[in-house]
Formats: C-alpha cells, structure tokens, sequence
C-alpha cells in the first residue's frame, strides 16, 4: 500500500476498467499511484453490459474515467486529467519543456516497443521474442534521465505510466516460459541493457504496478489465445 495521504477527488470519480487490458491498466495506474479515493467497475470485454453501452459509453472502450457526472474517455486523455487533478501528487512535471520530454519518452517506447509487445502478447507469435533487443537500442537514449524514473523523479511520472502497462506484459511473457529463455537471460545479464532492466524492475516495485497489474490474469489470456491459434 502507498504511504501516500489519500487523495479525496473534488467529485467522485469511477473508473470503467478491464484487468487484462493495457490501454485501461494506464489510468488505474495513475489513481492507485496517487492513492486517490476512487470506485473501479470491471468491464468484460467480451461480453460489454448493456447499461455500459446505453448509460456510460456508448463506444464500449476502457478506460472510461466518470468524474462527477462528466464522462472522459481515452486512455492517454484519462491518465494525463488524473495527474493535472492531483498536482500534489506529482505524476506530472510541472516546467513545460519536462512535459514535452515526459510525453516524448512515452511515444518513442510505443512506437519501439509496443511493436514488439503486440506481436508477443497479442499476435502471440512467440517467435518474435528477439526483437526486443532492437527495439530497446532505439529507446535507450530516450531513458537516459530516468533515475530513476523520468527527470530523476523517485515515483512514477506519466511517462512511466503511459509506458508501464506494456512493459509489465512484455516481461511477463519473457519470464512465462512460452518463449525462449534466452531473451530474458540476455536482458537481464547482458551490461548494455542493465539500465533499461534496472528501469523496468523499479517500475514494477510501485504502488501503481503492484496494486494493479494481475499477472495471472493476463497470463491465462495469453494462453487462451494461444490454444485457441493452436499455438499451445
């Protein structure tokens, strides 16, 4: 549990939201790292309630973030209100340039990483397991001021948050047994991804992670998926 003060919200906020989900996993993240005082509703993706369609979002995505009575939605859009409602919590920097960089960090991990994590956890193409390392090179110089989160901050920022769903699966699947070993034996051994590891694990001992990343849970997805490909 964080040792935060819990932060009571001017209105109440709910937070429609689906565990196996990364996209949602961003805005939860955000509210249990603030230690905000919030409702969380679970959403079956596959079988969407009829009052969440009619009554809350009509689109049927999460995150869907109520505040009060007024509907937010988009998990990026989501994250971003929930740190500039709780500027005491500091998820966010305040000096504009910090910002830009904050947001530059998050962009560059999902378009090297997420990739990679997609054709992994999604397409389930186990194979693609080596080509982490080339996706990690290109993100490296973007990490260079985490220390050891983002702008030498000692909790999570928005930038680990946007980042911190998709890092989670991905080395959940590296440590799953469903690829080779070898990966993971690399990215932690090898010096040249050191720091990047080093990132990651901080990232995964928070109050935000801990408190809402069900590795079981998406585990089990995984291999649903992959019985039902045909790949298990």
């Amino acid at each position: 549990m964080s040792s935060l003060k819990t932060l009571v919200p001017p209105k109440p906020i709910k937070l429609y939201s689906c565990v196996i989900c990364p996209w949602a996993a961003r805005t939860w993240i955000a509210l249990t790292q603030a230690n905000v005082e919030f409702e969380y509703i679970e959403i079956d993706l596959k079988n969407k309630p009829e009052w969440f369609l009619k009554e809350v979002n009509p689109g049927g995505k999460v995150p869907t973030l109520k505040y009060g009575d007024d509907i937010i939605i988009e998990s990026a859009i989501t994250t971003e209100f929930v740190a500039d409602l709780f500027p005491e919590a500091k998820l966010i920097p305040d000096d504009p340039f910090l910002r830009a960089q904050s947001r530059l960090m998050a962009d560059r991990f999902m378009e090297y990483l997420v990739p990679v994590y997609r054709e992994l956890y999604v397409a389930c193409n186990v194979d693609a397991a080596a080509n982490v390392f080339g996706a990690i090179d290109k993100f490296l110089p973007y990490l260079k001021d985490a220390k050891p989160f983002f702008g030498g901050s000692d909790h999570l920022t928005l930038a680990e948050i946007l980042i911190a769903p998709f890092l989670s699966r991905l080395y959940m699947v590296l440590e799953s047994g469903l690829v080779s070993g070898e990966t993971l034996e690399t990215l932690i051994s090898d010096p040249k991804y050191e720091y990047f590891n080093t990132w990651a694990q901080n990232i995964f001992a928070t109050p935000g992670l801990k408190g809402t990343f069900d590795k079981t849970a998406n585990l089990n997805w995984m291999k649903e998926r992959l019985s039902s490909l045909g790949k298990l």
